[in-house]
């Protein structure tokens, strides 16, 4: 597939999700809904559809954003449970902090994507990035460490081999 066939591609699912998530379909929704969706396609174009970065549809990496969708619902379940379990306790047992933890891919693509992935679960959020670090600030600095060999670190590593092959 071309760059300019998955860009196209690209925008018109995200065009069709901001229909969707509007609920209702007119001439202003389309045409905003289609200017952002080309501005999102333009400016991250480089990214997305970087020959490094891209890696043909098979059924093993199909698999594994399965698994890593998966992995990544349970784990921003299990942290709300946490964090709600903190926030209603009379000790309040919180250890704020910034964490540095070791970035263990390679992909740009896919440490932007494991970087996300940290700030949606509830309790923490990616400060700063680079290629071989990432910075965290947590609720509770344990369990920014435990993210190191973590479930949802392996499903992105599983993710990122699939695409060396």
């Amino acid at each position: 597939m071309s760059k300019k066939t998955g860009a196209t591609i690209l925008f018109l699912l995200i065009v069709i999700f901001w229909i969707v998530l509007s609920f209702k379909v007119d001439l202003t929704i389309v045409i905003i809904g289609g200017l952002v969706s080309l501005l999102i396609v333009m400016f991250n174009y480089d990214l997305i559809f970087n020959q490094s970065e891209v890696s043909k549809l098979t059924f093993n990496l199909i698999k594994h954003l399965i698994t890593l969708f998966f992995v990544l619902i349970f784990n921003i379940a299990k942290s709300n449970v946490e964090v709600a379990k903190i926030v209603l306790s009379k000790d309040m047992p919180i250890d704020p902090g910034f964490v540095t933890i070791k970035n263990p891919l390679d992909k740009e693509l896919n440490q932007a994507l494991f970087a996300n992935a940290i700030t949606l679960t509830p309790g923490t959020l990616t400060v700063d990035m680079n290629h071989d670090e990432i910075v965290v600030h947590g609720l509770v600095k344990e369990h920014v460490r435990a993210l190191d060999k973590s479930p949802l670190e392996n499903a992105f590593i599983a993710l990122e081999d699939e695409r060396h092959d």
